[in-house]
C-alpha cells in the first residue's frame, strides 16, 4: 500500500511541474553518470528549469492528465524530462550544450506552448538568441527606423518650405 501512495505523489507532482512549464524535453539519458546530472541540474536551475527521471508508466500517466498527453509516444527506454518554467531558449541551449560537452545523451522531441517539436526544431531553437538579446535587436532596428524616418521628413519639410520660398518670390516679382 505504501509503495502504491508513493506512486500516486510522483505522478501528482510530475501532473504540477508539467502544468507549470512551458517548455519541455524528453531525454534519454543513457551513459550519464550521477555527477554529470547533478552539474546538469545545477546548470537548468539558472534557466529556471529542473531535470527529471522517473518511470515511464508515471510520467505517462502525468501525461495524460495534463497538456503534455502527446509526449507518451516518447516515453520509451531510459527517460528524463526537462521542464522549463522561464524562457525556453535558455533551457534548450544549455541542454543542447551540455549533451555537445559530455558527448552522451540524446534529445527525443518536447513540447513548446502545448505543441509537439521534433529533436531538430528544438537543436534549432537552441541556436536562437536569448529572448532579451531578440527583443533589444527589435527594438533597436525599430528605433534606426524611426531614425531614418525623421530625417526623411525633415528633409520633405526642409524641401516645402524651400519651394513654398521660391513660389512666394516668383509672385512677389510678379505683383511689382
Amino acid at each position: 500500500m505504501d509503495k502504491l501512495k508513493e506512486k500516486k505523489e510522483v505522478v501528482n507532482n510530475f501532473k504540477e511541474m508539467f502544468s507549470k512549464s512551458t517548455f519541455t524535453i524528453v531525454t534519454d539519458y543513457r551513459g550519464f553518470t550521477v555527477a554529470e546530472i547533478t552539474d546538469l541540474r545545477k546548470r537548468l536551475r539558472k534557466d529556471n528549469a529542473d531535470y527529471k527521471i522517473a518511470k515511464n508508466t508515471l510520467m505517462r500517466l502525468a501525461a495524460k492528465e495534463t497538456n503534455l498527453s502527446e509526449l507518451e509516444n516518447l516515453l520509451e527506454g531510459p527517460t528524463a524530462i526537462l521542464l522549463g518554467y522561464g524562457d525556453p531558449t535558455a533551457c534548450a541551449k544549455t541542454f543542447v550544450e551540455f549533451i555537445k560537452e559530455i558527448e552522451k545523451g540524446q534529445i527525443k522531441g518536447g513540447m513548446l506552448d502545448g505543441k509537439l517539436i521534433s529533436k531538430d526544431e528544438i537543436k534549432i531553437f537552441a541556436s536562437l538568441p536569448a529572448k532579451e538579446v531578440l527583443l533589444s535587436q527589435i527594438a533597436g532596428l525599430l528605433t534606426a527606423n524611426a531614425a531614418s524616418m525623421v530625417g526623411i521628413f525633415e528633409s520633405l519639410i526642409r524641401d516645402i518650405a524651400l519651394l513654398a520660398e521660391e513660389v512666394a518670390k516668383k509672385n512677389s516679382g510678379n505683383k511689382e
